[in-house]
C-alpha cells in the first residue's frame, strides 16, 4: 500500500442523442469543492486507469468519488470507492476461509510479490462444495487493508443433474439428468405459454456428492402471438440481452419460410440472418458476435407480413 491509489474505472454514457464522454472529475472524502477535472478526447467509452495523488492525506481509510461528463456538459451519477492510504510497503498478509476466523493463517510478502492462495489453502480441511476465502494485507505501519472475499469451489464430483425455474418460481422448477460431457438445451426445454414480456431464467447443476452449483441466470423475452404474422405463436428470444449467440424459438401452424434481419434503431439493416424454414415448434441460434454492443431490432417477415422485436447486444 503506497501513497498513490490506482483506480481502474469504466464508464459508458448514453442518451437519446448518443452523447460521447469528454471529461471526468474526482475528489476525496466527500470534498466535492476540491474536485479535479480532466478533459479527454470525445469517446463512446472511456476506460480510466490512472494514479491520483494522495501524498497529503493522513494514513488510514479514505474515499474517492468520480463522475464522467458528456459532450452536452452533463455529469453522470457519482461513483465512490473506499481505499487505504499508507506511506509504507506491504509486508504481510492473512486469510481465513468460510468466515471462520479460527482458520486464520498469516504470512510475509514483499511489495512486488504475490500471495498464491491456490497454493496456500489446504483443501483437506474444506467441504466438497462452495467455500469462501477472505484475505487482508498488512503494511509496515501494522495497518490492515480492507478484507476482500472470493468464492471458490472444491471439486464436488462429476455433474449428474440440473434444475431450472422461471422468474424465481422455484416451487415449479424442472429437473433432469445429465452426464459430465452432456449438454442441456435450454431454449428447447423452456415451457410454452410464458406471459408476454421479459423473464428471468435460472439454472443450477448438481454434483455426484449431492451438492449444487451457484445458480446461473439469464433474461429472455416472450411474445404469445404476432398479429402481423398470423399463425406464429409462443416466440422466445433467448437470451435477451445477448452476447455472442441469439436464440429464437417459435411455433407455427404450418410450414413456412421466414426472412430474418437485424436492424439498428434508425431502421437500417446491419445483419442479414437470411431465410429460416420453420414447421411446428422450431428453434435456432445465430452468431451475433460481430455486432457492436447496443440496442437492435430483430425483424421477421414472410409473404403475410412483417414483425419486429427489440433486443440488446452486450
Amino acid at each position: 500500500m503506497r501513497s498513490l491509489v490506482l483506480l481502474p474505472a469504466f464508464a459508458a454514457m448514453c442518451s437519446v442523442q448518443a452523447q460521447q464522454i469528454d471529461g471526468y472529475r474526482y475528489w476525496f472524502d466527500d470534498d466535492a469543492a476540491g474536485a479535479v477535472t480532466t478533459t479527454v478526447g470525445a469517446t463512446d467509452e472511456l476506460t480510466l486507469s490512472t494514479t491520483w495523488p494522495t501524498g497529503s492525506m493522513a494514513p488510514g481509510y479514505h474515499r474517492v468519488s468520480f463522475q464522467f461528463r458528456d459532450t452536452n456538459g452533463e455529469w453522470s451519477a457519482p461513483g465512490t470507492r473506499p481505499f487505504v492510504r499508507s506511506a509504507h510497503d506491504i509486508v504481510g498478509y492473512r486469510y481465513w476461509v468460510n468466515d471462520d476466523f479460527g482458520t486464520l493463517t498469516s504470512g510475509s510478502v514483499g511489495p512486488a510479490q504475490t500471495a498464491d492462495l491456490n497454493a496456500l489453502i489446504d483443501p483437506g480441511t474444506l467441504t466438497r462444495d462452495y467455500n469462501t476465502v477472505t484475505i487482508q494485507f498488512r503494511d509496515a505501519d501494522g495497518e490492515w487493508s480492507v478484507p476482500k472475499t472470493s468464492v471458490f469451489v472444491l471439486n464436488s464430483g462429476l455433474v449428474n443433474g440440473y434444475q431450472y425455474w422461471i422468474d424465481d418460481d422455484i416451487a415449479n422448477s424442472q429437473s433432469g439428468s445429465i452426464g459430465p460431457a452432456g449438454v442441456v438445451d435450454l431454449i428447447a426445454d423452456l415451457p410454452t405459454g410464458v406471459p408476454n414480456g421479459y423473464h428471468l431464467f435460472t439454472i443450477r447443476f448438481s454434483g455426484a456428492n449431492g451438492s449444487w452449483s451457484v445458480p446461473l441466470t439469464a433474461e429472455f423475452s416472450a411474445v404469445l402471438s404476432t398479429p402481423e404474422l398470423p399463425g406464429i405463436t409462443d416466440l422466445l428470444l433467448f437470451p435477451n440481452p445477448a452476447t455472442d449467440q441469439l436464440g429464437l424459438r417459435l411455433t407455427t401452424d404450418q410450414a413456412r419460410t421466414l426472412q430474418l434481419e437485424v436492424l439498428d434503431l434508425s431502421g437500417a439493416v446491419v445483419a442479414d440472418l437470411r431465410s429460416w424454414g420453420v414447421s411446428g415448434s422450431t428453434y435456432r441460434n445465430w452468431d451475433i458476435s460481430g455486432l457492436a454492443a447496443g440496442s437492435y431490432l430483430l425483424r421477421i417477415s414472410d409473404e403475410t407480413g412483417s414483425w419486429s422485436t427489440r433486443f440488446m447486444k452486450q
